[in-house]
């Protein structure tokens, strides 16, 4: 018995002086955490603005290029009308975009990310109805993210001009949004 009681406090023991060696460190790294934050979040806003504007160029590629499809594919026509104002807003979007990007020294692209073009391919091998009700649900599913998005930036951003462009867009992409949930399907 004795020898299983000793064995026990051996065992905790052990199990303390592990403790004591992780949680050390592991207080350290909070408290940097914690207390470096501030600093870490100003060293971190140019790279996060450059990457909102590399997802906004994205979307507004991505938008265009699915609404060009939808503008001979659809087969209703206030979809088509609707794809027609999405590739027109949209390209001008991304002029702006761009046109702040040069200004800010941020290479974007101007095509589509994968996941766009994969919904894109999808989106080329339906016809008729079952094209005008993927086209929709894209397009709001695509909406509500880019509200999302404009809207991290209108109140995250640390560059001026592109709060300001987040929330002047911000209006538009609302009545996208709107427009596309009251699409008839």
């Amino acid at each position: 018995m004795r020898a299983q009681s000793m064995m026990f406090w051996r065992e905790s023991g052990e199990r303390w002086d592990v403790l004591r060696l992780v949680a050390g460190p592991c207080a350290v790294f909070v408290a940097a955490l914690f207390l470096g934050a501030p600093w870490a979040t100003a060293a971190d806003a140019p790279a996060t603005d450059a990457a909102f504007l590399e997802k906004a160029a994205q979307a507004n590629a991505a938008e265009v290029k699915i609404s060009q499809a939808a503008q001979t594919r659809a087969l209703r026509p206030a979809i088509k009308s609707f794809a027609d104002r999405m590739v027109e807003d949209h390209s001008a979007l991304n002029r702006e975009i761009e046109a702040m990007a040069k200004k800010k020294g941020v290479a974007v692209t101007t095509e589509p990310d994968a996941a766009h073009l994969m919904k894109f391919g999808s989106l080329q091998k339906l016809e008729g109805g079952a094209f005008d009700r993927a086209y929709v649900d894209l397009m709001i599913e695509d909406h509500t993210a880019a509200v999302h998005l404009f809207e991290q930036a209108a109140s995250d951003s640390a560059d001026a001009d592109e709060k300001k462009f987040a929330e002047t867009t911000l209006p538009m992409l609302r009545e996208h949004l709107e427009a596309a949930k009251a699409l008839p399907l």
